[in-house]
């Protein structure tokens, strides 16, 4: 049975906002959208929708913003820390409220940071907590919804996308941004796989969850059908991009060396302790403060008195030294990948999407050749490329 009214929280972020569009333009589906930032809503308040004033931590406004809606579209993420409580305020308010269908966007980043294999299908791959914030929040957020689900205070479905892409998506415009400055990087040769899934298609699967009854009770790896490579990813994107562009392709023993020797230690400490002790700023900062600056005044006197010119130059000279050295050690030719992208992009195994073509009656229409048309037609229309 098709929903009433839908609430969709997270209306303003990259998914909710398609949803947004969808819903008006196609599915012609009325819907009420939670917003934090007013500032951030300016994508979907063209489509003049019904916009309700909202935080996922102010019980009071959720009970508010769910009062007349029959399901429940959850996209909102604020912050790893408070994810879990505000599930919890969320799935509160909606069973005071008697919501009939409650849809849960979590993300495949419930199986770890570093997911292996067995994540291939729903029935192999585990949740727990895996020391890393964004999956241990996660993780938190679904098992919230979970219990609510088992103890039938609601019917609930969780959807759990994969590399979602398209237009708007920050998995995207990093690569465009740097194919501007005529250089990308890959990890490994770029042989990972990367699950990528459409926008539009994890709208579609959300507007599945909120029918089929069959799917209640149940969690959804959502992604799409396009078996490709990041190497097939990031190469898409970047050509789009007129010019020369040069590749550096990081290995996992530089990324390795490189992150091994980020970490501090005593001798960091003790060099950037004497760096500052010599810098000219911080003894004029220190001078602002009479009984110290008076100190300082006094003792490079005296030391000028005993030393000679010489002297003066060797020092003076060895300080910058030292200066230019470590400043090109924190910066190295080609920037880095973070973590996350390395987690992401050395990852090989395919994601099954079979469960949810079963049970949700889904089926993901759009390749990766005609999602990155159409994720192309947006850049051009936008003047990013």
């Amino acid at each position: 049975m098709k929903p009433t009214k839908i609430l969709i929280t997270g209306a303003t972020g990259f998914i909710g906002s398609r949803l947004c569009e969808l819903l008006s333009l196609e599915h012609r589906l009325p819907y009420r959208a939670l917003v934090r930032d007013f500032s951030r809503a300016a994508r979907i308040a063209r489509l003049d929708p019904e916009l309700v004033a909202g935080d996922m931590l102010d019980a009071g406004s959720l009970a508010r913003a769910v009062e007349g809606c029959d399901a429940v579209v959850n996209l909102a993420h604020g912050d790893d820390q408070s994810a879990e409580k505000q599930t919890k305020l969320l799935v509160d308010a909606c069973v005071r409220a008697r919501v009939r269908r409650f849809v849960h966007v979590s993300s495949m980043a419930v199986h770890g940071p570093s997911p292996k294999p067995p994540v291939l299908t729903e029935s192999t791959a585990s949740i727990q907590r895996w020391g890393e914030g964004y999956s241990d929040a996660k993780s938190a957020a679904e098992a919230v919804v979970t219990a609510a689900g088992k103890r039938g205070a609601l019917a609930t479905v969780i959807l759990r996308p994969t590399i979602v892409y398209g237009p708007y998506s920050f998995f995207v415009t990093p690569i465009v941004q740097d194919a501007r400055a005529g250089k990308i990087s890959m990890i490994d040769g770029g042989r990972g796989v990367c699950n990528a899934v459409y926008v539009d298609d994890v709208c579609e699967s959300i507007m599945a969850a909120l029918d089929r009854d069959d799917a209640v009770g149940e969690a959804f790896l959502i992604n799409g059908d396009g078996r490709i490579t990041w190497r097939d990813f990031i190469t898409t994107f970047a050509g789009m991009v007129e010019g020369a562009k040069t590749i550096h392709d990081h290995s996992l023993d530089e990324i390795a060396a490189y992150w091994q020797a980020k970490r501090p230690r005593v001798r960091d400490s003790v060099t950037a302790a004497m760096r500052l002790a010599a810098s000219p700023a911080f003894h004029a900062q220190l001078g602002t403060i009479p009984p110290v600056g008076k100190l300082i005044r006094g003792t490079k006197e005296l030391v000028a008195r005993r030393i000679s010119s010489e002297q003066k130059m060797t020092i003076k000279s060895r300080l910058q030294s030292r200066s230019a050295t470590a400043h090109a050690d924190e910066a190295p030719a080609v920037r880095m990948p973070s973590e996350g992208r390395v987690v992401r992009e050395a990852y090989r195994s395919w994601v099954s999407n079979d469960l949810a073509k079963a049970r949700l009656g889904w089926v993901p229409a759009h390749s990766f050749e005609l999602g990155a048309q159409r994720t192309g037609e947006w850049m051009r229309f936008a003047r990013i490329v």
